[in-house]
């Protein structure tokens, strides 16, 4: 599924299929509604189609981001379970998705200089499969400025095994051991 593509919208798309009345209960039910890489569902209030559209997953909102740091002109990236990634992790009940964001790229990074949040990046959607439960997880992106020492200590017991502050004439090396959601954030941020 990780290249997959369901577009909710209230105006129909050209040359993607239209999934009308699912409610797939399963990601492996979810995959069978793919003839092609993308689909679209249409209704008139696209959000709370989606809703409904993913009714029987498992919800989880987490938050992360892109870090800059200015002195060094270069990205802050983590490699997990062998691929590069964004640091990010869960939003804890009562915590704003700002916050939850710093205190997640803090813990999974090691930094201890400051980090400012500047702006909101975008939300990526994704869907897996864990202990038996389909889940349906939010990220929300932020992108930050760092000021302090380039020192960084992975989170190793979040399988985190690399952190590593990156120019951006060498983010290409990762963009292609990442995952499709994380190319959508650094889409948003490099082309706008």
């Amino acid at each position: 599924m990780d290249k997959k593509v369901i577009h909710f919208t209230s105006i129909p798309m050209t040359n993607v299929n239209i999934v009308k009345n699912a409610h797939p209960k399963s990601v492996l039910e979810l995959e069978q509604l793919f003839e092609n890489e993308e689909i679209q569902a249409v209704h008139p209030h696209p959000k709370a189609e989606m809703k409904t559209f993913f009714i029987h997953f498992n919800k989880l909102k987490t938050a992360g981001g892109l870090v800059y740091h200015r002195e060094s002109d270069a990205y802050l990236w983590i490699k997990r379970l062998g691929l590069w990634d964004l640091p990010k992790g869960k939003i804890e009940k009562g915590e704003s998705s700002k916050d939850a964001a710093v205190r997640e790229i803090r813990e999974e990074c090691g930094l201890t200089g400051e980090l400012m949040l500047k702006q909101r990046i975008c939300s990526t959607y994704h869907i897996y499969e864990f202990k038996n439960k389909s889940i349906l997880k939010k990220n929300n992106w932020y992108f930050l400025e760092y000021q302090g020492d380039l020192f960084t200590k992975p989170q190793t017991e979040e399988s985190i095994t690399e952190v590593k502050w990156i120019k951006k004439d060498a983010l290409e090396s990762c963009f292609s051991l990442t995952y499709p959601s994380i190319l959508e954030v650094m889409n948003s941020v490099f082309e706008s």
